[in-house]
């Protein structure tokens, strides 16, 4: 890398939160366009930069810096400059100059050492004097600290944003336990503050470090989808990452324990071990569940005529399957509607809100993300909206975690509900009034949800909800095979491979190249020709986010395939062109947005799922505007929490719906290829799948049904709780 040395002449632009700026900066008489992320400076000041010059395809020839940092000023000329520049308050360039004619190359010792000398100054009293010293003190701080994590290897945002936190406590905070920075700042892990502390000679078998490394194992597991570990377990998993005996990590989950920093339960007879957080979110679940069954009002009301005057306006049938669905729901205070694609859950929906608005319900119409609830108030004709955005409304920002306040209404429907993980369950039930019907609509069958906990399943299997089980097919009739290919699969069964279908097709391809290049020929060209739809509404997606047939290289192929001339930005490993599909990739609930269509309105909080099209990329900022209209601005800031959509996991597609799917099948671990993952998959299509790869491991996939085990406790504490509960009412 090129080192640049120059004066920072203009600041063009600067984000306080990262650093990021852009900066023209006078190296030897030549102005240069210096890009990266930069210590707090301010024009005046001398910096040196490491990096390499690129050509922006808009700004033209800059430098792209790795690394910057400030250089104290050395010479009478440099220091006026730095005094003089306004970094210090009190201070502007005839001050400067004045202190400088005085003290020469000693002015900034003067100023840090002995600062009641500058009294000899004209216009500097004793007051202003030490105001000088203070300001001074307060950016060498800054600069010593950012310096100092920066010789850890903490990228300059990174470290400016522990400075934020910290303080001028940072430097004694981080020497003398790195691992506080996992729970206070964002972006720090267990790797990052481990290897700092290593580096800084911390003790292998210090308590901070194993109580991290416990913290972390546990972490690690719930990303997995688990709520607990068992002790065991946990103390191996630990015991691993650390490098350190058993036995001392076995004191420590004991000592945690005790001072009720992880909380501890029997979970059908596994000494479970939980973060507080999680077992607050999954018992008070288990509460807030048995709390709505236990005082709904009781309706003795027959719907029997109800359904009746549903099905002749309708026009339609409901099975005797569908029939019960509906009553359990009126009837029950906390119900499940679970059945496959095309077992007729939607129609059992709309009936179920046609009889509860005869009854005087005021119904709310819940999903996970934003592309189902799109889906279901399409499906339904009524409006649907995410968890996330009814419990924000009316909710401060900051109180939105806790907020107890009960949603206006007295029955709740949450489709696809196997998404729903335990903080989310127990975020929406502290909001539902005691009496409220809480209806929970999905297909147990279903990939669980990406974060921890296995709520469909644990509610289903703890036998105190009412549940209805839809298992008749009736989205079979017009020639269609997607719903019948699921259910195949889903029962262990090879679906035809024949092509006689005009919805359902295998393409046979070996190498993974040649499947990569079938999968973007199908979804840049041959479907949407096909189906005679834009290419936008064609969603690839992949077992897998590595290798060729991987949803990183894939994007990277579709984008220039689908998008070849928008203008781009590069972030990182990442670009990002206009016209592109994105997803926003985590839950941010303070991210702001603008919505103009129908009408205008604002709003924050932007979820893991949303997804939309790149509409700008200007001055480093990403334009985006989502499914649902509304509009956001990605700074340099949160840019990580946008990724490219062409080719998504299949995780990632739970609860949307696409005109046509696209897979590529290839080999893998049996632990990621796997049925359900299949079945999902499939089920995402309206109208086409086409699947690319060899029949053998597609026939893997179907016969493979592992389900990776989730440790839960949702179904656990639910029964315990219930027993508790009539222990005392006996008594």
């Amino acid at each position: 890398m090129m080192k640049l040395k120059g004066s920072v002449e203009e600041i063009r632009f600067r984000n306080e939160e990262n650093g990021y700026t852009i900066a023209t900066i006078d190296s030897r008489g030549e102005p240069i366009v210096v890009v990266g992320a930069f210590p707090p400076v301010v024009e005046g000041e001398d910096i040196e930069a490491e990096g390499e010059f690129v050509t922006h395809p808009r700004f033209g020839r800059q430098f792209k810096a790795e690394k910057v940092v400030r250089i104290a000023p050395d010479t009478p000329d440099g220091i006026v400059r730095f005094l003089g520049s306004g970094l210090i308050k009190g201070v502007g360039p005839k001050t400067a100059l004045a202190i400088v004619s005085t003290f020469r190359s000693n002015a900034l010792d003067v100023i840090e050492r002995s600062p009641t000398s500058l009294t000899v100054i004209r216009g500097i009293s004793k007051a202003k004097a030490l105001a000088i010293h203070e300001e001074y003190i307060k950016n060498k701080i800054i600069q010593d600290a950012v310096m100092y994590l920066q010789a850890q290897d903490i990228a300059l945002g990174t470290a400016l944003k522990i400075y934020k936190i910290y303080g001028e406590e940072t430097i004694k905070i981080v020497s003398e336990n790195p691992y506080r920075m996992i729970e206070d700042v964002d972006g720090i892990g267990f790797k990052i503050a481990d290897r700092i502390a290593v580096k800084q000679g911390l003790p292998l078998d210090s308590t901070f470090r194993i109580r991290a490394g416990i913290a972390h194992a546990l972490s690690e597991a719930e990303e997995a989808g688990n709520t607990f570990l068992p002790k065991e377990e946990l103390v191996d998993a630990a015991s691993l990452v650390l490098d350190v005996d058993k036995e001392e990590v076995d004191r420590q989950v004991d000592a945690l324990v005790i001072d009720v920093k992880l909380k501890r339960a029997d979970v059908d007879g596994y000494d479970a071990i939980f973060r507080r957080n999680v077992f607050q979110a999954e018992n008070g679940s288990a509460s807030g569940l048995l709390r709505l069954i236990r005082e709904s009002d009781k309706i003795t009301y027959d719907v029997t005529e109800d359904i009746k005057h549903f099905e002749q306006v309708g026009g339609i049938k409901l099975h005797e399957l569908q029939k019960e669905a509906v009553k359990t729901a009126v009837t029950s205070g906390v119900s499940i509607i679970t059945g496959g694609p095309g077992t007729g859950k939607t129609t059992v929906i709309k009936c179920i809100i046609d009889i509860a608005e005869k009854l005087g319900f005021k119904t709310m119409l819940l999903a996970p993300t934003g592309r189902a609830a799109k889906r279901m108030s399409e499906s339904t004709g009524r409006e649907a909206a995410t968890i996330h955005r009814a419990l924000m409304q009316g909710v401060g920002i900051n109180d939105f975690k806790s907020e107890t306040t009960p949603l206006k209404c007295n029955l709740v429907i949450v489709d696809e509900v196997s998404m729903v993980d335990v903080f989310l369950l127990n975020m929406l039930l502290k909001r539902l009034a005691s009496g409220t019907r809480l209806v929970m609509v999905g297909d147990k069958d279903q990939l669980p949800s990406v974060g921890a906990g296995n709520v469909l399943s644990d509610v289903l299997k703890c036998g105190l909800v009412a549940t209805a089980m839809l298992s008749k097919v009736y989205r079979q009739g017009d020639g269609s095979s997607i719903a019948e290919s699921a259910h195949a699969v889903n029962n262990g069964i090879m679906p035809s491979l024949s092509n006689k279908s005009s919805d359902f097709f295998f393409v046979r391809r070996s190498a993974p190249e040649k499947i990569a290049a079938t999968v973007v020929d199908l979804a840049a060209r041959r479907i949407p020709k096909y189906l005679n739809v834009d290419a936008q509404k064609i969603q690839v997606l992949c077992p897998l986010k590595n290798g060729v047939c991987g949803t990183i290289n894939l994007n990277s192929l579709l984008r220039e395939q689908m998008n070849p001339h928008g203008e781009q930005l590069t972030c990182g490993d990442v670009i990002f062109r206009t016209g592109d599909k994105v997803m926003h990739v985590t839950n941010n609930y303070q991210l702001s947005w603008v919505r103009n269509k129908p009408y205008y309105e604002t709003g924050e909080g932007v979820f893991n799922g949303d997804a939309g099209i790149v509409t700008a990329v200007k001055d480093n900022d990403i334009f985006v505007t989502l499914d649902d209209g509304r509009e956001i601005i990605y700074t340099p800031d949160i840019r990580s929490q946008l990724m490219p959509a062409y080719a998504i996991t299949v995780h990632k597609s739970q609860g949307s719906e696409y005109e046509g799917i696209i897979m590529p099948v290839v080999g893998g671990s049996p632990m990621m290829m796997t049925r359900n993952l299949l079945y999902t998959a499939i089920t995402r299509a309206k109208r086409f799948v086409a699947m690319v790869g060899e029949e053998y491991n597609l026939k893997r996939m179907v016969e493979n049904n592992y389900i990776a085990k989730r440790y839960s406790a949702l179904s656990a504490f639910m029964r315990e709780t219930d027993k508790q509960s009539k222990t005392l009412f006996f008594e």
